[in-house]
């Protein structure tokens, strides 16, 4: 970890955050606030008719605003050709800022969007990092899961299926400028995408907390995720949806994403590209697979800093920084099994070692964030923790 009283550090966190129990209604006074009255609204296909504040959300911007223009997104898991086919319905049309309002797709879609509306290329040329030139519109983004955290990070993540690679249009001008935690977004939610959502949230926390480029700061923002995710997710396995709960959930949610941005990704979440592009898992669910063999990988490795977060849920044990660690991974799992994940890749159709060489294979390709783990993490070690899972 680095510490500023020791280096040089770096804290960027650049989205106007608003939480609260029906601060979405608020929105048409900020959205003019910006002078920014006429808006494409991309919102998630189930959300929107699921849940019937979405469109009193909706009814308030006709009512308030000159033209919006609402589009339905009606893909999980987006590809590059999805998105110029919905760049379409706003072609040569007057928009000032594009509102997402969904789970993480649907907000990648609109980073996606915003970007294309000002860079006229085909989508996939703009994947990777930093190759975006134009500075595209502003974004504003509703969560309706808490778990991405793409409404506060510069990454858009779509799949390219020429080359079957999950990976990002990631542009520091990605970054949302307003967001918006309403915990009614999540009235709809099924019990599966919170376990999703959550367990992507939690990847993102424990990542980012053993990242070699986290920073007293950005640990700050992963300690404060874990202690809001963790015990929220229990409350959500036992079917408590209560407001303090989501909004607990959402909150955690963004200050993962924040902790992230300013940190690293790691071996978890890489692992769990290959495992939605091939089997269709959904981001959350694959990397948490992978989290507990990760970290009893790492303790063994020498690195026991996740007694830290040990520590946040069960203070004053007498037990040493290796036990706590190990019984960290332990609790992590015994989490996802309480939200219904599997915890076996078997749970989600990798069946043959055909199956677990496109999850070693494809994974490589994010080989930055492999590097990131706080001990070595190369190729062998992929092979060995993925088979394992079978």
């Amino acid at each position: 970890m680095k510490d500023y009283r020791k280096e040089n550090i770096s804290f960027v966190m650049k989205t106007e955050l608003h939480a609260g129990d029906g601060i979405a209604k608020s929105l048409p006074d900020h959205l003019q606030k910006y002078k920014w009255n006429n808006i494409g609204v991309i919102i998630d296909k189930g959300l929107y008719k699921n849940n019937s504040y979405v469109k009193d959300i909706i009814s308030l911007l006709d009512t308030k605003l000159v033209n919006v223009l609402t589009v339905i997104n009606e893909m999980a898991e987006p590809t590059y050709d999805y998105l110029d086919e919905l760049k379409l319905n706003f072609k040569d049309k007057k928009i000032d800022c594009f509102v997402g309002i969904g789970g993480g797709s649907t907000l990648d879609i609109t980073k996606g969007l915003a970007t294309l509306q000002t860079n006229k290329q085909k989508a996939i040329n703009y994947r990777g990092m930093n190759k975006v030139t134009n500075i595209p519109l502003p974004v504003v983004a509703l969560p309706s899961t808490a778990g991405t955290g793409s409404e506060v990070t510069p990454y858009a993540v779509f799949i390219d299926t020429e080359q079957k690679w999950k990976f990002g249009i990631n542009s520091d001008y990605n970054y949302p400028r307003l967001a918006f935690y309403d915990s009614r977004f999540l009235d709809s939610c099924p019990t599966n995408i919170y376990a999703s959502s959550g367990m992507d949230a939690m990847t993102h926390t424990l990542e980012s907390y053993a990242a070699k480029n986290a920073t007293t700061l950005s640990r700050s923002f992963s300690e404060k995720a874990f202690h809001l995710l963790f015990p929220n997710l229990k409350k959500i396995s036992k079917n408590d949806r209560s407001t303090d709960t989501k909004l607990n959930l959402l909150v955690g949610s963004g200050c993962a994403g924040i902790a992230l941005m300013n940190s690293g990704a790691g071996p978890s979440g890489a692992l769990s590209y290959p495992l939605g592009v091939y089997f269709d898992v959904p981001h959350g669910l694959a990397g948490s697979v992978f989290l507990p063999p990760v970290i009893k990988y790492n303790v063994e490795q020498g690195y026991e800093e996740y007694s830290n977060l040990y520590d946040l849920i069960y203070p004053n044990t007498s037990k040493n920084s290796k036990e706590k660690s190990l019984d960290f991974a332990d609790m992590i799992e015994l989490l996802s099994n309480d939200l219904g994940i599997p915890t076996k890749l078997g749970g989600f159709g990798v069946k043959t070692n055909d199956d677990l060489y496109k999850i070693i294979d494809n994974a490589w390709q994010l080989k930055l964030a492999f590097e990131q783990n706080p001990v070595e993490f190369g190729k062998k070690q992929i092979e060995m923790i993925t088979t394992n899972l079978k």
